[in-house]
C-alpha cells in the first residue's frame, strides 16, 4: 500500500480543520459542575469552554473570497480559541488557588492550620 506525500497529508489536515472549525467561535463560559459549591462560599467559579456558531452573511458582497475564508475559517476561530482559552486557564487558576486557601480541604489552610497549632 503506497503513503502519501506528506504534502498531501498536511493539505488535507489543513482542510480538515477549517472544514470543522470555519465559522465558529469560541467563549468561556460558567462551568455546569461547580464541585466545591456547596463545600464552601468561594468567590469565583470553575470555567469551561464552549463554542458558537457565527450566524449571518458576514462576507456579503465582499469580492475577496480568500479574505473571507480566512477570517471566518483562521483568523476569528483560532483568535477567540487564544483570548477565550488564556482567560479560562487563568480564571480557572485563580479559581484553584482560592479553594486551597479558604476550604478546609485545601493545601494552604491545612499548612496555615498547622503552623497556628504549633506556636
Amino acid at each position: 500500500m503506497e503513503t502519501l506525500p506528506l504534502y498531501i497529508a498536511k493539505l488535507f489536515f489543513l482542510l480538515m480543520f477549517v472544514a470543522v472549525f470555519t465559522s465558529c467561535t469560541f467563549i468561556p463560559e460558567k462551568s455546569k459542575n461547580q464541585q466545591y459549591a456547596h463545600e464552601c462560599d468561594m468567590f469565583t467559579k470553575k470555567l469551561s469552554l464552549t463554542y458558537v456558531e457565527l450566524q449571518g452573511d458576514f462576507c456579503g458582497n465582499s469580492n475577496d473570497a480568500a479574505a473571507c475564508l480566512f477570517a471566518l475559517g483562521v483568523a476569528i476561530p483560532i483568535g477567540s480559541l487564544l483570548v477565550s482559552g488564556s482567560v479560562i486557564l487563568i480564571g480557572n487558576t485563580l479559581h484553584w488557588l482560592e479553594y486551597q486557601g479558604s476550604c478546609d480541604e485545601g493545601v494552604i489552610a491545612n499548612y496555615l492550620d498547622k503552623l497556628k497549632s504549633t506556636e
